[in-house]
């Protein structure tokens, strides 16, 4: 096989045209870099397929799944398929800032390192930047045996394609939290280099995955037991309080009254923590204007120079006529 300097992104999809559209401009986009694509789509019946055909780019190869098999499996279907050193993943409703595979191609090669991260700006229905993730960098394998802290979830890592492979790459029985799992095995390898800027822009909105308390709370368990002995000879104790934290905000952004209620309720009692006792009765009462606050306080927490270089590359696709033209 002939690797060369170029990267694969590997993108999964099923039933998101729209969205998808956008955010292969964006990693069509890329600047000073080669490019390809590799789309794997799960089985879509919204004309994606068709759609994906008529792009008529050199660099855009599709795969296809009969049936849906989850992100997981898509993810390693789309690694099979790649002949280039570098394989980055992103999914099909993120987007990225025209520079961040030059800029993570140059932070791996300055670092030594064999996987990079790059910060992310998390924005809302309407592009509009409402939070932020800064990236890590070093040795990051206690940081992330305690909780996943790479910006961006499957959209914000590059890598070498061989040592993805040679960790096994992600695990097809979990549902949700794989690339923490991976970025768990790919940290006991390799340090992490990082780019501390907005990459990615990671959309909010009510069809993540990470909406799904049920499977998230699975996937904390299923991880966080794998690798309890690790933790544990490392000293590093899981951090439960910030992952309920975020659990119950992501209900509150859905307006699931009970859940996040019931959520914060028991951070109160297994953390002792007297701020969740109001946090919780202000879920069941006034979700929106909870919802409302807490995104206004974390706005604000948004660096201005993170959000002026995060709104200038962001500009383009909060046009119409872009996100509703074909690429």
């Amino acid at each position: 096989m002939t690797m060369t300097n170029d990267v694969t992104v590997v993108v999964p999809t099923r039933n998101r045209r729209d969205l998808l559209r956008a955010t292969l401009r964006s990693i069509r986009g890329q600047e000073s870099v080669g490019v390809r694509i590799v789309v794997v789509d799960e089985a879509s019946t919204d004309g994606t397929i068709e759609w994906l055909e008529r792009i008529g780019d050199a660099r855009l190869r599709v795969v296809r799944h009969d049936e849906p098999r989850g992100v997981a499996a898509a993810r390693n279907t789309g690694l099979a398929a790649v002949d280039t050193r570098w394989v980055a993943f992103c999914d099909d409703d993120d987007l990225w800032a025209p520079d961040k595979v030059a800029s993570q191609l140059a932070a791996l090669e300055a670092d030594a390192a064999r996987w990079c991260c790059g910060g992310s700006v998390m924005v809302d229905g309407d592009l509009g930047i409402v939070d932020h993730q800064r990236a890590i960098t070093g040795d990051v394998l206690d940081a992330l045996l305690a909780m996943n802290r790479v910006p961006g979830g499957g959209s914000g890592v590059l890598a070498e394609t061989a040592f993805v492979r040679e960790v096994g790459g992600f695990d097809v029985s979990l549902r949700n939290s794989e690339d923490w799992d991976l970025w768990i095995r790919l940290a006991q390898r390799s340090r992490l280099a990082g780019v501390d800027r907005p990459l990615v822009a990671y959309r909010m909105w009510a069809g993540s995955k990470s909406r799904d308390l049920s499977r998230m709370l699975l996937a904390w368990q299923t991880i966080t037991t794998r690798y309890r002995e690790l933790a544990a000879a490392r000293g590093v104790e899981a951090d439960v309080a910030r992952h309920r934290e975020y659990l119950a905000r992501q209900q509150v952004r859905d307006r699931r009254r009970m859940t996040a209620a019931r959520t914060y309720s028991r951070m109160a009692f297994a953390a002792k923590d007297p701020k969740a006792w109001p946090r919780a009765v202000a879920a069941l009462v006034a979700p929106a204007f909870m919802d409302r606050v807490g995104t206004e306080r974390a706005s604000r927490r948004v660096p201005p120079e993170w959000r002026a270089e995060g709104d200038a590359w962001l500009a383009a696709h909060r046009s119409s006529d872009v996100i509703g033209s074909v690429p």
